[in-house]
């Protein structure tokens, strides 16, 4: 009877102090981070499209749901950080191209890797141009006869960063944030014989929310390194 009562103490014993641990181990995790955060203060980065061309975009055949697209779309994109102790370090960027739900394209920024310190503002470029077959339903089919006619495009373009923030000395482990949302309305281009592109002026277009260091503070206070540079 004892060593069954005892067993028993026991097992409630090791439960208490397992979730007292772990209370106190989150509590602390909490605290850090509230610590971290007023040190830093991190502000997000600002992604704006600054300037775009739509030279192509136009299906092979637009009576039928199984088409070829092509397009050729140039991008130059300005990230400002406005953090006074905060900087990043970007591997890639990723632009990804959308017409509905549809994606068309994906490339990579020549840009990187590079490091982007504080209260900077870095442009990249990018150029989507190519071919890709896409499948258009009805209505997809009837907003792009519309934006041909009138010669603007709603494109949805995301970017797609791999990065690493840096905080002082303390570098967090690279990571992917959630995707930059930039929906552009893009009028089309002409081009004439002496190679210049003309048409209806691009407005610069700030791109949707960004959470990279809401993510990258939880980040910084686990998997971290120090820099002795």
């Amino acid at each position: 009877m004892r060593n069954g009562r005892q067993s028993r103490c026991c097992n409630f014993s090791c439960f208490f102090w397992i979730f007292y641990y772990s209370i106190l181990a989150f509590i602390l995790f909490i605290v850090a981070v509230i610590i971290f955060w007023l040190i830093f203060q991190p502000q997000e980065l600002k992604f704006t499209v600054t300037d775009a061309s739509l030279a192509q975009f136009n299906l092979t055949n637009t009576n039928t749901n199984n088409n070829t697209l092509y397009y050729n779309l140039a991008l130059n994109v300005s990230i400002r950080n406005p953090n006074k102790k905060a900087g990043v370090y970007y591997n890639r960027i990723q632009a990804i191209g959308n017409y509905g739900k549809k994606r068309f394209a994906l490339v990579n920024t020549t840009s990187t890797p590079f490091y982007q310190g504080h209260k900077n503002t870095t442009m990249v470029r990018f150029v989507l141009q190519g071919q890709q077959v896409v499948v258009l339903g009805g209505k997809e089919l009837s907003r792009f006869n519309s934006e041909t006619s009138a010669r603007v495009y709603n494109i949805d373009v995301k970017l797609a960063p791999r990065i690493k923030a840096r905080y002082g000395k303390i570098k967090t482990a690279y990571f992917k944030p959630p995707k930059v949302d930039c929906q552009l309305k893009l009028p089309l281009s002409t081009i004439y014989n002496n190679g210049t592109f003309v048409g209806p002026k691009f407005v610069s277009k700030e791109c949707g929310s960004v959470k990279i260091f809401t993510i990258s503070v939880g980040i910084g206070i686990g998997p971290f390194s120090f820099e002795t540079g």
